[in-house]
């Protein structure tokens, strides 16, 4: 790791190539070096007239100049509203733990950072490490064609404390490999049925739940994959319909069994003469005793008439799928 000094400060800082979420821009030597640092530790408080300290003690005045300079040296990735409070209490204390100390107190740094706070008043992180984290989820969100975040600001400050930069990246792959890569259709089904323009982004943000929970991404996909499969294999989609078969334990890949299979089953039963309905299929799928008794005696007549056998997967005691 590399030091930084500068002649107005008595603190050295450690380069240590962290992100500024306000550029962007990794703050790597040559950084700092555009902001008057230098690797050479001769330098360090010689233009505070000859003391080793960059502040002064508690309680002691400031400049302007230098509160200006403390707060652009420390915190200068803070909304300005922050940063001016910091000055003037700079200002009035000369010390920059108490100063910063003091402006956690105030309004504004509530409004912007409040989300941070313990019941207890201590801090649950810095803000340079919650705005690095929510940098990130932005970087995630642009990356699907995301730009305006106006209506993830809340949860990203709700999400931050809890969800890294790199489990909230997790948490949008599971969107956009369970709905783009895997089923085209769930494009179309949000268009049609869900009033969802379909494009991308627009897709993207309306499966992200507001506090992006696993869950609520998880069920809702797989509601509209089951749906997908169903679509795909020329059957009607109803929203609501599908969401209960999912709740009942109907799976995306026991959809795509279900409905791939079950127009050739239907019509096996048509050929000879008996009734075979899309539902009796879903819940014979499901478990529902009534249903695959009903699937059994048509398989029997089938293999009579027909010598066709009519059969169900089985997993552990019950049908996951079915087959001819």
């Amino acid at each position: 790791m590399v030091e930084v000094y500068r002649k107005d400060l008595a603190t050295s800082y450690t380069v240590d190539n962290s992100i500024d979420p306000e550029t962007g821009q990794v703050r790597d030597l040559a950084w700092y070096q555009s902001r008057g640092y230098t690797t050479d530790e001769n330098v360090q408080g010689t233009a505070t007239s000859g003391t080793t300290s960059s502040t002064s003690s508690p309680g002691t005045a400031a400049t302007s100049a230098k509160a200006n300079q403390q707060a652009q040296a420390l915190y200068s990735f803070m909304p300005q509203g922050v940063i001016d409070d910091f000055i003037n209490n700079y200002i009035d204390t000369g010390d920059a733990d108490t100063s910063i100390g003091l402006t956690r107190k105030t309004q504004v740094w509530k409004d912007n950072f409040g989300h941070l706070l313990n019941k207890d008043g201590t801090l649950i992180m810095d803000e340079l490490t919650s705005l690095t984290t929510i940098n990130t989820y932005k970087q995630t969100l642009s990356e699907i064609g995301i730009d305006d975040f106006t209506e993830f600001e809340d949860e990203f400050k709700e999400m931050v404390s809890s969800v890294s930069g790199a489990e909230f990246q997790d948490r949008i792959d599971v969107v956009y490999e369970g709905v783009v890569n895997q089923i085209p259709e769930v494009k179309q089904l949000f268009a049609e049925q869900l009033g969802v323009v379909a494009d991308d982004a627009t897709i993207f943000a309306a499966l992200i739940n507001p506090k992006v929970e696993d869950k609520f991404l998880k069920g809702q996909i797989t509601t509209v994959q089951i749906g997908a499969q169903a679509k795909k294999a020329g059957f009607g989609f109803n929203y609501d319909k599908f969401d209960t078969l999912k709740k009942q334990g109907l799976t995306a890949q026991g959809a795509k069994q279900l409905y791939g299979t079950a127009g050739n089953i239907m019509s096996q039963a048509e050929s000879i003469g008996r009734d075979l309905g899309i539902e009796t299929l879903e819940q014979a799928s499901l478990g529902n005793v009534q249903a695959q008794q009903r699937l059994t005696r048509i398989e029997s007549e089938l293999m009579s008439k027909q010598g066709v056998q009519l059969g169900a997967v089985k997993k552990d005691g019950k049908i996951t799928g079915l087959t001819t």
